[in-house]
């Protein structure tokens, strides 16, 4: 038998490919919910809010909701 040594073409494009192209997306994402949590008016109705802190906490939501924006959140100037 024969023994392995090294990585094979399929193991390196999941490592140094596959995996930063979710995890840096991923990251931001999460990063711009925890910002507009603190943009927030918290005034009714408070589903906006609701969403983004739960999204703090559950980052597969903050990813999520990090890249919406609800209708509340919209300023008119």
């Amino acid at each position: 038998m024969k023994n392995k040594k090294g990585y094979t073409l399929v193991e390196l494009l999941i490592v140094f490919v596959i995996i930063p192209c979710l995890a840096i997306p991923g990251i931001i994402g999460w990063g711009m919910n925890v910002y507009k949590v603190f943009q927030l008016d918290y005034e009714p109705s408070y589903k906006a809010e609701v969403i983004r802190i739960v999204g703090v906490f559950m980052p597969p939501v903050g990813v999520i909701a990090g890249y919406v924006t609800f209708d509340e959140e919209e300023k008119t100037e």
